[in-house]
């Protein structure tokens, strides 16, 4: 992966961060976008290599998307690897599963539709446009699913996994209009994850009956996710598209 661009969505902390780590000790120029710019300026200083740079986003906002890509090719030059991770909970009600179908409202379900499906088509979208006009070697996309698409999730709600599910769609869909332009596109599908978003939407009880029920009694780790996600973004990955990959543990089995 020496010297290819890769822009990270969400690269500011967490998964992101951990992919940014990952791409980077590949030998990736990472382009960490966040909503919080200090923490992708801070993901960004904590890489190796050289040729980073760290970039404002909001991903809920189409302008604030296409001025990204513009922006990071401007100073990086073409993107060859997309990494969708920015998105997360829609919390109403606290930390908790979340509201079931009958209680749910309309905002409730839009605000995960924009933040976890439509941004990942956004990016998708003019990812798929600028290489078309300009094409890259070895071209990757890598978008977060997660296993509340695949089964019915207790720690989520239907709202976040609808979503979640849309993005398993939205890949294979991408990954046959992409073929051509030479670039693979899947996704991966984390269960529970240790990072503080996870520990901010989930109760201290949610995450030990989790941990009891879990193969290995233990929540994921980031590095664990990045290292599948830096994998599909790899030479070696060249031969799988259209795929989700499921990293739980062994939770749920497919």
């Amino acid at each position: 992966m020496t010297d290819r661009v890769a822009l990270v969505t969400g690269g500011g902390g967490g998964m992101g961060a951990a992919t940014c780590r990952a791409l980077a000790a590949q030998g990736a120029r990472i382009a960490a976008a966040d909503i919080d710019l200090a923490k992708a300026e801070r993901a960004v200083a904590a890489l190796p290599g050289q040729g980073h740079a760290a970039f404002r986003v909001d991903v809920t906002d189409e302008s604030s998307i296409v001025e990204l890509f513009r922006r990071v090719e401007d100073a990086l030059g073409p993107v060859a690897v997309l990494v969708c991770i920015a998105g997360g909970r829609v919390m109403t009600e606290g930390p908790g599963a979340g509201p079931k179908i009958a209680d749910m409202t309309l905002a409730h379900w839009r605000g995960h539709e924009v933040l976890n499906q439509e941004n990942v088509f956004l990016c998708v979208r003019e990812m798929l446009r600028r290489r078309a006009a300009m094409p890259v070697q070895d071209g990757r996309i890598v978008n977060m699913a997660s296993v509340a698409a695949l089964r019915g999730d207790e720690l989520t709600d239907a709202a976040y996994g609808a979503a979640k599910a849309a993005i398993v769609a939205l890949t294979r869909a991408a990954a046959k209009q992409a073929a051509p332009l030479g670039i693979t596109v899947n996704a991966v599908a984390p269960g529970l994850i240790d990072t503080p978003a996870v520990r901010a939407n989930t109760t201290p009880e949610m995450r030990e009956r989790h941990n009891r029920a879990h193969p290995f009694g233990r929540m994921g780790r980031d590095e664990e996710v990045a290292a599948a996600i830096a994998f599909l973004a790899s030479r070696e990955a060249s031969y799988i598209t259209g795929v989700t990959l499921t990293v739980n543990g062994g939770v749920w089995m497919p």
